[in-house]
């Protein structure tokens, strides 16, 4: 990763806004530090993918897994990843040469978050 020091862009922001309408435990804790979240990371491959720091202290989520959530489109993947209950990356991975503009649509995509383990429940 570059090391950069910069807001959000406007994609950018209504990416991660998208992966945090998912409903998922700790999901509450992480829109609020998404409100004040930067970019501390840029990808060098040109995929999209950033590095992301909070301006300020915040409560951490109590998260089961260290990606509560990710999406998937035509040949993507977006992966939220958190390090101690903090985001820190927004991954983007792409099987094909990254597009021109690597920041995946919303739209094109579709969520999917981690269901909620409970021990002696079976999950078939």
């Amino acid at each position: 990763m570059n090391p950069v020091r910069r807001e959000l862009r406007k994609e950018e922001r209504e990416l991660l806004e998208f992966l945090l309408s998912a409903e998922f435990p700790g999901v509450a804790e992480l829109r609020a530090q998404a409100a004040q979240v930067v970019v501390s990371g840029e990808c060098q491959c040109g995929c999209g993918s950033i590095d992301l720091e909070l301006r300020f202290d915040c409560p951490p989520a109590q998260l089961e897994n260290r990606i509560p959530v990710e999406a998937f489109g035509q040949a993507v993947d977006v992966l939220l990843f958190t390090r101690d209950g903090y985001l820190s990356l927004l991954e983007i991975v792409y099987y094909l040469a990254p597009p021109t503009h690597p920041i995946p649509r919303p739209q094109d995509l579709q969520l999917w978050a981690r269901p909620k383990f409970e021990p002696g429940k079976q999950t078939h």
